[in-house]
């Protein structure tokens, strides 16, 4: 099990508890401390749940994204020459019915070793997450999203291949595949890590395939605060070069235009924020094509 968490401790101990209370708990839980000297992680935070599980606390580097953090992690699995599975939790998820990993282990079992698997997440508001969907070629680049149904939940042992799928809740054999595929880009500071994940394993014929159980609950904390500005830097950075590694021309020039006349629209009223899209996307037009 591997979580990378920044500023999280608001929500981590929810998390240890739930793991703590698995039936099957995890090998180990590899926890990357993102944010080890604004907000350092203590083990005594996670209200004793530590101390019943296997947890290895990992710093991280000040302001680092999932994507790193989870390298980071997978590179000290394959230092150990770990031949097994990993599954990546955001810090503001939740196992609630405590079979959750014996349910996805009996599944991997089944699954091939190259896959990508992702499981249903509930929004912790009644509905579900569209944590997954297939891409398009056009303008609404990733609009096809997954639309969980009762159905579907209900059918765990059919998985459903999709294109790509949420880094929330997401199982792989790192040892599977090629050291450095089975690893996240980190030039995607924050999202689209996971898409371009599974677009590379993909396209080299991972598997990508979404479970309808375990279902997975996203408390939605603060799994990954960061300043306004910042944060808007950060996601246009991704967004702008999952565009161009991914998209036809004429979609990253629309795309770009429109991200464009909406930031100096509201420059007025937000002008940090909108400063900080408006270097992004400067940075990205001074770097190769």
């Amino acid at each position: 099990m591997v979580t990378v968490a920044y500023a999280s401790a608001g929500v981590l101990p929810a998390l240890a508890r739930d793991l703590a209370a698995q039936s099957s708990p995890p090998e180990a839980w590899l926890l990357v401390d993102n944010s080890p000297q604004s907000a350092p992680l203590q083990p005594d935070e996670l209200s004793g749940a530590a101390s019943r599980l296997r947890l290895r606390l990992i710093s991280g580097r000040e302001g680092d994204g999932f994507g790193a953090g989870c390298n980071r992690a997978l590179d000290q699995l394959a230092e150990e020459h770990w031949p097994g599975w990993v599954w990546l939790l955001n810090p503001d998820t939740g196992l609630p019915r405590g079979d959750e990993l014996a349910s996805l282990q009996a599944q991997l079992r089944q699954l091939p070793a190259q896959a990508l698997v992702g499981t249903a997440v509930a929004d912790g508001e009644g509905g579900y997450e569209s944590n997954g969907g297939w891409f398009s070629s056009g303008l609404s680049f990733r609009g096809r999203r997954l639309q969980p149904n009762a159905a579907l939940r209900d059918e765990p042992a059919a998985p459903l291949a999709l294109d790509w799928l949420s880094g929330c809740s997401l199982a792989l054999r790192p040892a599977a595949h090629q050291p450095v595929a089975a690893r996240f880009d980190e030039r995607f500071p924050l999202y689209y890590e996971d898409m371009d994940l599974c677009r590379r394993l993909g396209r080299q014929g991972a598997p990508v395939l979404w479970l309808g159980q375990p279902l997975i609950v996203h408390r939605k904390g603060t799994g990954s605060q960061a300043p306004g500005p910042r944060r808007l830097q950060l996601s246009s950075l991704s967004y702008l070069r999952f565009l161009r590694r991914y998209s036809p021309g004429w979609v990253v020039a629309l795309r770009s235009l429109r991200l464009l006349l909406l930031t100096l629209l509201r420059l007025p009223l937000r002008p940090r924020c909108s400063l900080a899209v408006l270097q992004a996307m400067l940075t990205v037009l001074r770097e190769p094509a």
